[in-house]
């Protein structure tokens, strides 16, 4: 009895690494999180361009565990013609850049600071990931893999969002959730 039981607990444990595995191909929270110098990116994402359209916005969480400030001052990749930093909240058509005071935790959320990616030159296929390059003044480059979030996600991972997006793309999702078709609330896009 014993022998069966402990091969299961492994045969459990197996699995949830190969699974887990599976996950981290396609950017799953532990993957999620990049360290360069003081700094660390958690969760980065963006909303995918609306269909025709061209642009996206970048989100993430930036954490600064050092005594002094650091700036997002630039985001490349070879996948978009170029990326413009508005980090003010308060005057969002400004291109300005991320300031990340020390000891602090910034978010970047849609209605907040974001980062614009311009001339995208590939399909983004939503639910994969998008490599690019974040350049920090004092900190350096770092590279990491942003998940591609549905047009109108109000949150990295928004599950809802994703399923309007497959509904309306064909693609459909298997089988219907609880709590109906029509989520309570609609997120406007914030231009």
């Amino acid at each position: 009895m014993l022998k069966r039981r402990d091969f299961l607990l492994t045969g459990g444990t197996l699995l949830t690494g190969a699974t887990f595995g599976l996950l981290a191909l396609r950017g799953s929270a532990a993957a999620h999180e990049y360290d360069v110098g003081h700094l660390k990116v958690e969760h980065p994402w963006l909303r995918a361009p609306v269909d025709g359209d061209n642009k996206a916005q970048f989100y993430a969480m930036l954490h600064n565990k050092g005594a002094t400030p650091d700036k997002l001052i630039a985001v490349k990749s070879e996948k978009f013609g170029k990326a413009e930093i508005h980090g003010d909240s308060k005057k969002l058509d400004l291109i300005t850049p991320i300031v990340i005071p020390p000891k602090s935790l910034l978010t970047l959320a849609p209605g907040g600071a974001y980062v614009a990616l311009l001339d995208i030159k590939k399909h983004l296929e939503v639910g994969w990931g998008l490599e690019m390059t974040l350049v920090f003044e004092k900190a350096g480059e770092v590279e990491i893999d942003a998940a591609i979030d549905a047009p109108d996600a109000a949150h990295a991972h928004d599950a809802e969002a994703m399923e309007r997006w497959q509904k309306a793309h064909g693609q459909d999702t298997a089988g219907p959730k609880e709590g109906g078709a029509q989520p309570e609330h609609h997120h406007h896009m914030d231009k």
